[in-house]
């Protein structure tokens, strides 16, 4: 579990759930695999680094086949959490946990395809989530209501920099009741407070490759997501030559050429 800023939220990894696609064949009665999936279960939790900012619950399902030998090969995320940072932290976990245990002697199975899921809970000490569901509740239905809903879900978490989008939020929904210049003022409120929490995921990412050697690909996105693509172009390059998947890193590198070209 890792505690985020000062008790508003902290992050719970939830015990992560596979299911074994026999695309082959059926598993003989004969072929105990469940303590084999205890093992993988176990290796690739231990493997994985998920993001220490998040503002919401996360998900990403990864289809993955392993061969006899243990080696994982065809990871494809195939339900995204819709954060490319989160997601890049799921395919590590498994390029790390590389190479798994052999396959049990008693089957004559050439390989495995799985789905995995890698999910974390965002837990809040307070009413902030309430307030936020009833704010969006009363968006466009009644702006006042909304108003005062998303102001306690402010005053709730008092500055902490992963709540940025709640500024965002109030932005709209003073915007709608014409008030545009504290719409304006929310708006660069959530602005800076994304700078920061830019920074801040930047930071962890960096420690986490420094200390992991391999996961530069993490830190990459996390410049990316940032804007920064000069210094995610250089950790993507670190990747490639940490790595003998340096193929999909390549192509990762091609993308954020292009990106920092295009915002020139």
């Amino acid at each position: 579990m890792v505690v985020m800023g000062a008790g508003i939220k902290k992050i719970v990894l939830i015990f992560m759930s596979f299911l074994l696609i026999n695309s082959v064949s059926a598993i003989e009665p004969q072929e105990n695999f469940s303590g084999y999936m205890t093992d993988l279960q176990e290796k690739i939790q231990k493997s994985w680094f998920p993001p220490e900012c998040l503002e919401r619950d996360g998900h990403a399902l990864v289809k993955f086949s392993v061969a006899r030998t243990g080696h994982i090969y065809s990871a494809q995320i195939v339900e995204s959490s819709g954060d490319p940072v989160y997601d890049e932290s799921a395919l590590e976990a498994l390029r790390k946990a590389s190479p798994l245990a052999h396959f049990p002697a008693s089957t004559s199975r050439g390989s495995l395809t799985i789905k995995y899921s890698f999910d974390t809970s965002v837990v809040n000490t307070g009413d902030m989530q309430r307030y936020l569901a009833n704010a969006d509740r009363f968006y466009n239905v009644n702006n006042r209501t909304a108003l005062d809903y998303i102001n306690k879900a402010i005053d709730e978490v008092d500055g902490d920099i992963n709540a940025y989008f709640l500024y965002g939020k109030r932005s709209k929904i003073k915007e709608a009741l014409g008030d545009t210049v504290g719409a304006a003022a929310d708006l660069d409120q959530s602005i800076k407070l994304k700078a920061k929490y830019d920074q801040k995921r930047i930071m962890a990412s960096k420690l986490i490759a420094e200390m992991e050697q391999s996961p530069y690909s993490n830190l990459a996105h996390s410049y990316e997501v940032a804007g920064d693509y000069e210094h995610a172009i250089e950790a993507i390059e670190k990747a490639i030559a940490l790595t003998e998947l340096n193929n999909q890193y390549k192509r990762y590198k091609d993308e954020l050429v292009t990106k920092k070209t295009s915002s020139l």
